[in-house]
């Protein structure tokens, strides 16, 4: 079998920090474990020149440049891209075209047939439309909104990272389809590590420091939890990408006395975030908007609980043995359960053990590879 994966990578693979192109990285480490499938990952966008790299006899990357005058313009998927994409898949033929996302990459596909094809949606446009707070932003997701809304359903063939995108798909689209849920991959370092057995009270936050993200929510409860509870700590991975936001959080924290209780780490290697977790005890995600944060499911194989707010596809990863959901904004909620571990009202080494063993289950990518490359073979089967 041969597979198009079409996605848009850097060349440097280590330098990703999250989001989609983690979950493409970690899904090619489980891949290397199928030599029996040939997989030709074509990367958008992100090189000057055209480039191929073999990571495994079975395994290539295929970078399509950026055109300097049209980059991030519909004009360089609507042609260029789609003259280029149509051009591999004529000199591949693949059995099967996997894409991730549906953003104006979904047009590069345009005009063919689609009886082959596989969409993998990870964010949500139309939702993480509501959290943008510049003009050009606003538009450029608007853009990215209107081809959610009308072009991805046009497609056949769906893996769900969440039960909460199918529900998504399912009020745009009528007609028929198959879909299969698979969860996000973490990378399988994260699983070399230990479950703790005792709570040092020492907190992780991992992700962009935003207003969608929320982390004045969990700086809130930590200004109260730290009244009661003496040491603890939280460890902030991750950076500003709006200054007015940065005023706020840093104003807080000065104005709270936080100071010797949070750390701003800044992005930090998937390698360097394995190293902070070895004395990390709990991860916490206040989000107001998610749909499946491979941050989460990095702490909960790790081995370590989580705390995060019952939005998009996050109840899904978390169980009542492996952390807490609160809702979004809700401090006192938050506040309770730092408490509670903190003062050892559950066992955590239990909470440990759990997040470790569901975190195996669902987020592996050997797992994850396997479950992806069996609907590749249900896929293709309906399409002869």
């Amino acid at each position: 079998m041969k597979v198009l994966i079409i996605s848009s990578l850097p060349l440097d693979l280590d330098s990703v920090k999250g989001g989609v192109d983690a979950v493409i990285i970690n899904l090619i480490r489980g891949f290397k474990q199928f030599p029996e499938v040939n997989f030709l990952i074509l990367s958008v966008g992100k090189t000057e020149s055209r480039k191929s790299v073999k990571l495994e006899d079975h395994i290539t990357i295929e970078y399509i440049p950026k055109k300097q005058f049209i980059r991030g313009d519909l004009y360089y998927y609507l042609f260029h891209v789609q003259k280029s994409v149509r051009e591999v898949i004529q000199n591949y033929n693949p059995d099967i075209i996997h894409l991730h996302g549906s953003s104006p990459i979904l047009f590069c596909l345009r005009g063919l047939n689609k009886k082959n094809v596989i969409i993998t949606q990870h964010g949500i446009m139309a939702e993480e439309l509501n959290y943008q707070n510049t003009i050009a932003r606003k538009i450029k997701f608007w853009i990215k909104k209107v081809i959610e809304h009308y072009y991805f359903p046009r497609f056949m063939n769906y893996i769900f990272i969440s039960n909460y995108n199918q529900k998504f798909l399912l009020g745009l689209k009528k007609n028929n389809y198959t879909g299969k849920l698979i969860y996000n991959p973490v990378n399988p370092i994260f699983f070399d590590l230990e479950p703790r057995k005792d709570f040092g009270k020492r907190i992780m936050y991992v992700g962009v420091i935003n207003y969608r993200k929320n982390l004045i929510c969990l700086l809130k409860a930590l200004a109260k939890v730290k009244n009661e509870i003496a040491g603890v700590h939280l460890d902030v991975v991750g950076d500003f990408v709006n200054e007015d936001y940065k005023n706020i959080i840093m104003q807080f924290v000065e104005e709270n006395n936080l100071l010797m209780n949070v750390d701003f780490l800044g992005w930090k290697s998937q390698n360097e975030i394995l190293e902070l977790y070895k004395t990390a005890d709990l991860m916490v995600l206040p989000s107001l908007q998610e749909s499946l944060p491979v941050s989460i499911a990095e702490a909960m194989a790790a081995g370590r609980p989580v705390i995060a707010t019952n939005v998009g596809g996050i109840a899904e990863m978390i169980s009542d043995k492996s952390g807490f959901i609160f809702q979004p904004n809700d401090v006192e909620q938050l506040e309770k359960y730092l408490i509670c571990f903190c003062n050892g009202d559950v066992s955590y080494s239990d909470f440990s053990q759990k997040a470790k063993e569901e975190a195996i289950k669902k987020f592996h990518p050997t797992v994850v590879a396997a479950q992806t490359i069996d609907f590749y073979k249900k896929t293709a089967k309906l399409v002869t």
